[in-house]
């Protein structure tokens, strides 16, 4: 299991020689080459779950009503997209861009365009 270090305020380095990095409201994990392995991750808790295990979960959110909650659920539910596509499991996004897809023909249907 790796091991996270703090460098400094929204910089950690983990044993493997990977990095978790805060910018702006998101967190990025970087490779060893200080490129973008996954980003905009919403808290470093999820960035943590993702080194550990290479998956985030939809469970470390701010459900509060605010609109920043609202962000931090759309940012959460992106990187689970991502960290699921990245692992190499495309269904969850498969099966997200058809039920847009069912919604926009639907729409279309209604309104008769």
């Amino acid at each position: 299991m790796a091991s996270v270090k703090m460098l400094k305020a929204g910089q950690y380095a983990v044993s493997d020689g990977r990095f978790i990095v805060k910018q702006g409201t998101s967190w990025y994990v970087l490779d060893a080459d200080c490129e973008i392995e996954l980003g905009l991750l919403p808290t470093l808790a999820s960035a943590k779950e993702y080194i550990a295990d290479g998956v985030t979960s939809l469970g470390h959110h701010n459900s509060s009503p605010s609109p920043c909650g609202n962000r931090q659920r759309k940012k959460e539910f992106n990187a689970y997209l991502a960290s699921e596509a990245k692992s190499g499991n495309y269904v969850p996004a498969i099966l997200w861009l058809s039920v847009m897809f069912a919604i926009c023909i639907f729409f279309l249907v209604v309104r008769g365009y």
